[in-house]
């Protein structure tokens, strides 16, 4: 396993953001991962628009992965309609 950050942009029109942040962190577990950490940073205004939307909610995720699974990790996510944008970081050792 691998520890990995992941910053995910959320839709700031979601209704209850805290059941989008469990169902990321369901994916990560169905995948064999183990989240050690979530930070939820809030609504923040975005650089430019997306989706014609110019605001987001921001969520650090820390977590271990196997390396091969991250693949699967931003397909299923990329599916998602409420998760406008992620990027994961695999940390040094």
């Amino acid at each position: 396993m691998r520890h990995y950050e992941m910053l995910a942009l959320l839709s700031a029109e979601l209704e209850e953001p805290k059941e989008e942040i469990d169902k990321i962190e369901e994916v990560v577990r169905s995948l064999g991962g183990d989240v050690s950490k979530i930070d939820v940073w809030g609504k923040r205004h975005l650089a430019y628009p997306i989706q014609k939307k110019s605001e987001g909610i921001y969520a650090l995720f820390n977590f271990d992965l196997e390396p091969a699974q991250t693949f699967e990790l931003k397909r299923v996510l990329g599916l998602r309609p409420g998760i406008y944008r992620q990027i994961i970081i695999a940390l040094d050792e």
